[in-house]
């Protein structure tokens, strides 16, 4: 699925995450993680493991991976 690249940086920057930091709390390898943030898409997983350690409401996790 397509990633809203700002969407999700601005809430890892909330949390004042490293890319590190956000894969050490959601399970998520350092490296999808840093593609996502390139504009490469994930799969539903990725989604949820992201969303479940950045604790994001399922609207705002709506906007981020299934936005326009």
């Amino acid at each position: 699925m397509k990633v809203d690249v700002d969407k999700l940086n601005e809430e890892i920057q909330k949390k004042e995450w490293s890319i590190n930091e956000l894969a050490k709390h959601s399970g998520v390898d350092k490296s999808t993680i840093s593609r996502l943030l390139n504009g490469r898409s994930c799969s539903v997983a990725t989604a949820q493991s992201l969303v479940s350690a950045l604790g994001i409401s399922s609207k705002k996790a709506g906007s981020i991976f299934f936005g326009n």
